[in-house]
């Protein structure tokens, strides 16, 4: 149990520290609005995990260490994926007005940060369940 918590502990702390990261970034290469981005994707990430594990969540409490380590496994590559994959979306906040397809990076962008927020709110949301 202790190792449980050990491991919610770091993870928490990793999440945390990734999206204060992805903040600092987004407010270097786009504008300081749209750092603020982030704390959405993080709350979407932990509210979608959150309905994944009611919905899973007998299937899910039956093989816990199984989903609890996978999803600590996913979370962490793809904190490093998902940061290379966005730096590759063409994104442009000044030509969103008259180009429409930065919409389209923007959407991109949001799934593509979205991602490791899930994977971390499943690891925690399945240790307090």
């Amino acid at each position: 149990m202790r190792l449980l918590f050990l491991a919610t502990l770091l993870i928490s702390a990793a999440a945390i520290a990734y999206e204060i990261l992805l903040m600092r970034m987004l407010s270097i290469v786009q504008w300081h609005h749209f750092a603020y981005m982030i704390i959405s994707l993080a709350l979407l990430g932990y509210g979608a995990s959150g309905t994944f594990i009611a919905i899973g969540r007998r299937l899910l409490e039956q093989r816990f260490e199984l989903f609890f380590s996978l999803s600590a496994l996913l979370f962490s590559v793809t904190m490093v994926a998902c940061f290379v994959l966005g730096q590759r979306v063409p994104f442009n906040a000044l030509e969103i007005v008259w180009n429409p397809r930065q919409f389209f990076y923007l959407a991109v962008s949001y799934l593509v940060f979205f991602v490791p927020f899930f994977f971390a709110a499943c690891c925690i949301g399945l240790a307090f369940t």
